[in-house]
């Protein structure tokens, strides 16, 4: 009987068992690593730009203001 188990596994070969793993080069992951970068780069920039439209929209509303109060002291001078 113990011959007939290691004679039956030996010969047994299920395709469904078998693992396939992708196997990536080393070149691959260079480029995906440089895309991450690219997309990292490109989220910084967009932050970056918004920060600075905010600022000018409020650096604009202060020279409003200052317009502003500039106005109404030469009115009560």
């Amino acid at each position: 009987m113990v011959e007939e188990l290691g004679s039956f596994v030996e010969g047994f070969k299920d395709p469904t068992t078998q693992t396939s793993t992708p196997k990536f080069g080393g070149g691959s992951c260079k480029i995906v690593m440089q895309i991450d970068k690219v997309v990292e780069l490109f989220q910084t920039m967009t932050i970056v730009s918004l920060n600075m439209g905010n600022l000018i929209l409020e650096a604009n509303s202060l020279k409003n203001i200052l317009a502003t109060w500039e106005k109404e002291k030469v009115m009560f001078i």
